[in-house]
């Protein structure tokens, strides 16, 4: 198997960590994080597709979007950057919503720390995603978070081999 195609999964105490190289370069992954139109083309599940995306890419700005599951349901979900290190850094709180972006009980939020790094003309990335308690992060594995995070990256990486 391919480096770039293998994703490294370390779940440990109210934190969970991916590691997946990509065979593009950092400018590019960092751009697939920053602009709606390319997290439409990643951002689900084997389940759940992407129905709707916004995205204001700056400290403070808000990534709000739906997927929608087999049955039909609706998942909301916005995220608040807090910090964005172009093209290295992105940290974001990402939590439940309504369509109206308002907070509400859901899966428990989680903070999300994303790097890059250029490795031999690769991009190393880094999601750490960390929760406030072992309940919140049980909670988000037992509803299949770990199965896709990883399926996103896997079309991650097929966006950037097609762009």
């Amino acid at each position: 198997m391919n480096i770039a195609q293998r994703t490294h999964v370390n779940v440990a105490k109210r934190e969970v960590t991916f590691i997946r190289t990509f065979d593009a370069p950092q400018e590019r992954v960092f751009r697939a994080f920053a602009e709606a139109d390319a997290v439409k083309q990643w951002w689900m599940s084997e389940s759940c597709r992407i129905v709707y995306c916004t995205i204001d890419f700056r400290p403070g700005g808000v990534w709000h979007y739906c997927l929608i599951d087999p049955d039909g349901q609706e998942h909301w979900a916005k995220a608040i950057y807090r910090e964005i290190v172009e093209p290295e850094r992105i940290v974001y709180v990402d939590g439940s919503s309504d369509a109206a972006g308002n907070e509400v009980a859901g899966l428990p939020p989680g903070l999300t720390t994303v790097t890059l790094d250029e490795v031999m003309g690769m991009t190393k990335l880094t999601a750490h995603i960390r929760y406030a308690t072992d309940a919140d992060l049980a909670s988000v594995v037992a509803r299949g978070m770990l199965e896709g995070f990883r399926y996103s990256l896997d079309l991650l990486e097929r966006s950037l081999a097609d762009a």
